[in-house]
């Protein structure tokens, strides 16, 4: 297909950034440029800016990611399932970590980012390829480490956020920040709900004219998809004999939502009602010690979750029965003991043994189906960063892996930096790792359909990029380009089994390749701020497997989701306090077959999605406040993320923010 012309201009828009020094402050150009530390040697890694993410505060991680990465987003619509993909991997591929604790579902493998607000975090780090395994193995695509770390100012923050949308949408968060040099608590609070109920056109089903022959398609709503979600995190920090340092986090969650009917249903109105119900909570403890040369870290996590996911019938008139009645509860333990050595300013040492068990027991109360199993996971981890010479780093590490009664085989990983020009700032990195991704908790017990003669997963990924920030007098600029390679054999995929049911299956052999290009420019001109940040990917995942087994139709197409062509980009222009800001987010065609079948059902088109935000800030004499309007879907664009579930056209968002 044919690029259009949205990703030739997407290195050419202009924009501003945002939180500028007020307009009548000028002070002269500071230029800072240094090594890169040697802890940081071979690795590579996609931080968030956090400007951005104060931008869209309010707004979910997977939005985030969508919008400002070249991370790959499936979403079921709005406040529904959302999970992350990188370079042409699966969901399952990508690990996440919150402060250094895994929180994927044991149950599923996955993260459901639509349930994790920005306001949340402080930090998102994206782990891209090879790069993962230095967190921990599974993450075949990549991993994303979300922190929510002290601040340590001393004196009272306050900051808050109210927001009023289409479809009786309203986000609420508070922050309170306090503390001294030598103790830090931080608590944020949040509740958000919408009923969610938007208007579409129903492309699925549709009378016919009888006069001109033409398809009716009916005007309907997105009933039965209201969601709410509140929750808090606490947080404290303590410094004591300046060697220790020792945080505690807290973080409890409430998801009570609503799962919309397919739109191809066609039933009762008063069937397959289903609703989800989901308590969790999460907490850290990370002790630090520091010494002359050593460093010590001890971290301890803890994850409890209750899902309760209901289906109701209304059987003669006589009320709702439930089809299904699932309580899944899992328990999970997270631990990591690391030691750092620096034995000189050119190498860096480290090891360290992690311990993680989880539980999960499920069942249907209604089928009487379910499962009671546990996980124990060992792993010993060894690095070495090395300064060679003045430009050129390294860095290997080997990582072994027990998982219950199995043994993995080593995994080891290579990575490399090279300063090319210390001046022009241009360097050149490379890493290869083989990787391991073990079979979630459902795919091998799950009933009916779990396969306990699952293999693992087993991946070697490659990369090698270039960076460049030129000096250019009054303008900053920084661009990227990475060549991306990923062998995947084992792929497990869910398929129809003889006893009707599904099952899941050692099936494919994936090849994921491609690169990705990222440009940021900042310029001013005459105290008009301008900023852009843009990203395009492209994406060649397809099926190599044996096509006795996987059939001739789909060996070389592309994997089923999995754009070749997706881009973003935000561009912003601020003035004397006001700005205005444009977000575009661009995939290409998508199949939801293993054949890449072109008819209408199974092909998602292409769209280019447009967000408009503009507003006003306040300055207050210890802190500011803001007003903001968001019109997302500028151009109410009519577009799926995946088949049978509706997203909404034009909406918009009215919100206030304070920080005192």
């Amino acid at each position: 297909m044919k690029i259009p012309a949205l990703f030739i201009g997407l290195f050419i828009t202009l924009g501003l950034q945002a939180q500028m020094l007020p307009d009548t402050v000028s002070i002269p150009e500071v230029e800072v440029r240094s090594k890169v530390d040697v802890a940081g040697a071979g690795l590579v890694q996609h931080p968030v800016d956090t400007l951005v993410m104060m931008q869209e505060a309010e707004a979910s991680l997977s939005d985030l990611l969508a919008a400002h990465t070249s991370v790959f987003i499936k979403s079921e619509g709005r406040g529904a399932l959302a999970t992350a993909s990188f370079r042409g991997t699966d969901a399952s591929h990508t690990q996440v970590y919150w402060n250094g604790m895994d929180i994927q579902s044991p149950m599923l493998g996955q993260v459901d980012f639509s349930q994790i607000p920005v306001f949340l975090m402080d930090k998102v780090v994206l782990h891209p390829g090879a790069g993962s395994v230095v967190d921990g193995s599974g993450g075949l695509g990549g991993s994303i480490d979300l922190a929510s770390s002290p601040a340590w100012t001393q004196k009272l923050q306050i900051n808050g956020m109210a927001a009023l949308g289409s479809w009786l949408t309203f986000n609420n968060y508070l922050g309170v920040k306090a503390g001294t040099q030598h103790f830090q608590t931080s608590t944020r609070l949040y509740y958000n709900r919408s009923k969610n109920d938007f208007p579409f056109y129903n492309k699925n089903v549709a009378d016919i004219d009888p006069k001109t022959g033409e398809y009716i398609f009916p005007l309907q709503r997105n009933e039965h998809a209201d969601y709410l979600l509140d929750g808090l995190l606490q947080g404290f920090a303590f410094r004591f004999r300046k060697k220790y340092l020792l945080q505690l986090n807290y973080w409890y969650q409430h998801s009570d939502r609503s799962l919309p009917r397919l739109n191809t249903y066609e039933g009762d109105d008063h069937a397959n009602l289903s609703r989800q119900n989901q308590q969790t909570h999460r907490a850290t403890a990370q002790l630090t010690r520091f010494g002359k040369k050593g460093r010590l870290d001890v971290n301890l996590g803890f994850q409890a979750e209750n899902m309760i996911f209901q289906v109701q019938n209304q059987v003669g008139g006589r009320g709702y029965y439930d089809a299904v009645y699932s309580d899944s509860r899992t328990l999970g333990s997270y631990n990591k003991l690391e030691y750092s050595y620096r034995w000189n300013k050119k190498t860096l040492l480290k090891a360290s043994y992690r311990f993680n068990y989880v539980h999960v027991n499920t069942y249907d109360s209604v089928n009487r189906t379910g499962y009671d199993q546990f996980r124990r996971r060992h792993a010993l981890v060894a690095s070495w960063q090395q300064y060679l010479g003045s430009r050129f780093s390294t860095m290997a590490l080997l990582r072994k892996e027990w998982i219950n009664n199995t043994s993995l085989p080593l995994i080891p990983y290579f990575g490399f930096n090279w300063d090319v020009d210390e001046k022009a700032k241009l360097v050149l990195h490379g890493n290869i790792t083989r990787n391991y991704h073990y079979p979630s908790l459902n795919d091998l017990y799950w009933q009916p359909g779990g396969n306990p003669a699952l293999k693992p997963e087993e991946g070697v990924a490659s990369e090698l990029g270039i960076g460049w920030q030129p000096k250019i007098k009054k303008v900053s600029l920084e661009t990227s380009l990475s060549l991306f390679y990923n062998n995947i054999t084992n792929w497990i995929l869910w398929v129809p089994s003889p006893l009707g049911y599904w099952s899941p299956e050692n099936i494919q052999h994936v090849v994921a390749r491609g690169f990705e290009v990222k440009v940021n420019l900042n310029f001013s001109i005459r105290k008009i701020y301008f900023f852009l940040k843009s990203s395009y990917a492209f994406t060649k995942s397809t099926n190599e497997g044996d096509a006795g087994k996987w059939g001739t139709a789909s060996v070389g197409k592309q994997i089923p989701y999995v754009p070749v062509h997706s881009g973003n980009f935000m561009g912003e222009v601020r003035w004397k306090g006001f700005f205005l800001t444009w977000v575009n987010t661009s995939y290409s065609e998508r199949f939801t077959t293993s054949s890449n079948d072109l008819n209408l059902r199974d092909r998602l088109y292409p769209y280019f999605m447009n967000d408009l935000y503009a507003g006003k800030k306040f300055p207050l004499k210890k802190g500011n406040l803001s007003l903001q309007l968001k019109i997302y879907n500028l151009f109410n664009e009519t577009y799926r993320s995946v088949l049978g579930r509706p997203m909404p056209g034009r909406n918009y968002l009215l919100m206030f923010t304070f920080r005192l």
